[in-house]
């Protein structure tokens, strides 16, 4: 069996077994835990993080990107900042047209939320999902398989907070898909996942900050 098969039947059951361990968990408040420092942090440094590290490493002669080029890999940031402020647009835009308009609200578990997620999600979809496909199909398939696992992993949690149909309805799941998107490309630009990680980062502040 060659390599880039052993990565493909190892994607396929690490989907399988990553997307019904995270379901439970956010489904099961038996598991749930309360603290946004265990959830956002430990936990999914442990079940998020530290697997996709692992299987980038595993079959680092089958990825795009390896490990190290992914996080040394030179770059030329101010191409960047158009993207960065399209981001911040979008969610001041998003806030003013919503009911109630913009609010502000800082406090320390969204600082944490942000740092962790922006990490964790990132090394899964884009440093271990979709730099495990780039090398073996049309990039914009991978970005578009990507986008829907992106969305897909999204449901949990919609269905916990009762926002799934909603979601839907209102036509909100496609700034999800827009967003997997633009952090694909600008991983596959610029081949450093600090690109997508910060994007995703401010993304996220903003949204805690102004539309908690």
């Amino acid at each position: 069996m060659t390599q880039t098969k052993k990565k493909y039947i190892t994607l396929i059951i690490y989907c399988l077994c990553f997307f019904v361990v995270w379901s439970i968990f956010e489904l099961n408040n038996k598991f749930y835990i309360a603290s946004v420092l265990i959830n956002s942090g430990v936990i999914k440094t442990a079940v998020w993080t530290l697997p996709a590290i692992l299987l980038i490493l595993k079959f680092h002669d089958t990825v795009q990107i390896g490990l190290k080029e992914m996080f040394t890999t030179k770059v030329k940031w101010p191409r960047y900042l158009w993207v960065y402020a399209l981001l911040i647009v979008w969610v001041l835009l998003g806030g003013f047209f919503r009911p109630g308009g913009l609010s502000f609200s800082l406090d320390f578990n969204a600082l944490i939320i942000v740092l962790f997620v922006g990490v964790t999600e990132e090394m899964v979809f884009r440093g271990w999902l979709l730099n495990a496909m780039l090398k073996d199909m049309p990039h914009w398939l991978a970005i578009l398989i990507n986008s829907v696992l992106f969305l897909l992993i999204h449901f949990p949690r919609l269905i916990r907070e009762d926002i799934l149909i909603s979601t839907f309805t209102s036509f909100n799941f496609i700034g999800l898909i827009a967003l997997s998107v633009i952090f694909s490309v600008s991983f596959l630009k610029s081949k450093n996942i600090l690109i997508p990680i910060t994007m995703h980062m401010l993304y996220d502040l903003m949204m805690f900050v102004f539309l908690p």
